[in-house]
């Protein structure tokens, strides 16, 4: 069934209604527990059930002293993604801030591509950058733009959320011979050890027995579907339909996103915000042409 094309390609359209969903989840989550606990929890919950995939799909779980050293970074990024990002749901819009660190990620990954003389670009590249800023500046409310507004509005979380997986991304790119859900394992398991004994408090394991059914959806939801499940999906449509057409579907992730925020919280977007959206898209579509490899979506 999934070696379909067609299949895959409408299969795909889960990915990025799924990853602006996670904002909503996270939002959601944010009335329930703090920075400390979501970190934890969800390591510990996609480590388990990205095991199981490992074992069903014969997927090999060796890793080599490189990838092992790189796996520990790469849990200190996305630890710091996903503390960033929840405290920018705690205090700002879901459907903006979502859509936010959607086209900053592609953009802060080029940049750094850029530095690393990984690529060379030319006119039209600077163009769609410059493009992307100018978005992006609009999505902030460049007008109102200060310190204490980024804070208190969450936007700054976003933005440093958006430069942790940056950060993930082009580091996870010197990974050789290892699949990317054995990363995932790893990555989690690591951030799960990391961030247990580095800022958890273990008398939080005991709240969890009060907890509603709401929470149980959201917490399983960010961290099982869009972690494990969503990333499975992603690299199988990789593999099947290629690359180029696989990330054309994250340009929906910033529609998706507005659409939930305004659905299950009622966000409004200004004339500046939207037109923003507008023009980081079109960036990300010229910059989609620049093979910018990678995109690992451990969201």
């Amino acid at each position: 069934m999934f070696q379909s094309e067609k299949t895959m390609t409408l299969l795909m359209l889960l990915v990025p209604f799924v990853w602006a969903f996670s904002g909503v989840s996270t939002k959601y989550l944010s009335f329930y527990i703090s920075e400390d606990e979501v970190v934890v929890y969800r390591f510990f919950l996609s480590a388990l059930s990205t095991l199981p995939l490992l074992l069903w799909m014969k997927i090999p779980m060796r890793i080599n002293p490189k990838n092992f050293v790189i796996c520990i970074l790469l849990a200190f990024f996305l630890i710091g993604n996903y503390r960033t990002y929840f405290m920018g749901m705690q205090r700002g819009a879901v459907g903006l801030g979502a859509a936010l660190v959607t086209v900053l990620i592609p953009i802060f990954v080029y940049i750094m591509m850029i530095f690393s003389k990984k690529s060379k670009p030319i006119l039209k590249d600077w163009l769609a950058l410059t493009m992307g800023f100018i978005g992006v500046a609009l999505m902030l409310d460049f007008d109102q733009l200060n310190l204490d507004r980024l804070v208190s509005g969450g936007n700054i979380y976003f933005v440093l959320a958006a430069l942790a997986y940056a950060l993930f991304t082009v580091v996870a790119s010197y990974m050789r011979n290892i699949h990317v859900l054995t990363i995932n394992f790893y990555v989690c398991l690591f951030g799960l050890l990391i961030d247990w004994n580095l800022s958890y408090d273990s008398n939080n394991l005991f709240s969890l027995g009060g907890m509603d059914y709401v929470f149980w959806i959201h917490i399983l939801f960010v961290s099982v579907i869009a972690g494990t499940a969503i990333t499975a999906l992603y690299y199988t449509g990789l593999r099947i339909i290629g690359s180029k057409k696989s990330s054309a579907f994250s340009i929906l992730t910033p529609f998706f996103a507005i659409a939930l925020g305004a659905i299950f919280f009622g966000e409004t977007l200004t004339i500046y915000n939207t037109v923003g959206i507008i023009m980081a898209v079109m960036a990300l579509v010229v910059l989609n042409d620049l093979k910018i490899k990678n995109m690992i979506p451990f969201r």
